[in-house]
């Protein structure tokens, strides 16, 4: 039987580059649940599950705009479900969006109250395929009550979102789901799959 030291194990682990596990400060962001819940839009636009072609899984949430607005900030997508922003914490705010055709959205994390001050806030051009997009943000104090909002009103294409991730530290990109290709009998080698 082998005996490793701590330091031993330690130095292994590092070499093999592992990845420290981020805490989902965000309930439902993979829309599994059956429902879009806590997930909520305002103006001119809705959500709804969306079961097919999501990015990862069964679900994904579909977000439809209904019109345009005279400002980018008039309809949006919001998760607002009692949260805050601890003063001096690093947050990312990350999601893989997708849709029908170019658009931009506004991400936001704000004061959930007027006068609605914004953190980190980023335009973000959204293509039609899954991709993951990310603002990284802290705020001077306590913001209570928070909210991460979308603002979607710039035109009205509708889009997709999945797997949304708010966590504390720096952005660390999401896992992008492997596809499987059986070839049909257990004994492929992994040099047969690695010349692909």
């Amino acid at each position: 039987m082998l005996k490793y030291g701590l330091s031993t194990v330690l130095a292994m682990g590092l070499s093999v580059g592992i990845a420290v596990a981020q805490t989902n400060l965000v309930t439902n962001g993979d829309f599994e649940g059956g429902s879009t819940d806590p997930f909520v839009t305002y103006g001119a636009a809705t959500v709804s599950l969306a079961t097919d072609g999501a990015f990862d899984g069964a679900a994904s949430a579909k977000v439809t705009v209904d019109t345009a607005g005279a400002n980018f900030w008039d309809s949006g997508f919001q998760y607002n479900a009692n949260i805050q922003f601890a003063a001096g914490t690093t947050y990312t705010w990350a999601a893989f969006v997708k849709a029908e055709s170019a658009k931009n959205i506004n991400f936001k994390p704000e004061l959930a109250v007027d006068p609605w001050s914004g953190f980190g806030e980023a335009m973000t051009a959204i293509g039609t395929d899954w991709a993951e997009y990310h603002v990284e943000f802290s705020a001077p104090s306590l913001v209570t009550p928070a909210s991460l909002t979308m603002h979607i009103a710039e035109n009205d294409v509708d889009f997709w979102i999945d797997n949304v991730r708010w966590y504390e530290g720096t952005y660390v990109p999401g896992n992008t789901p492997t596809a499987v290709e059986p070839e049909g009998k257990a004994a492929t080698t992994w040099a047969s799959l690695k010349t692909r």
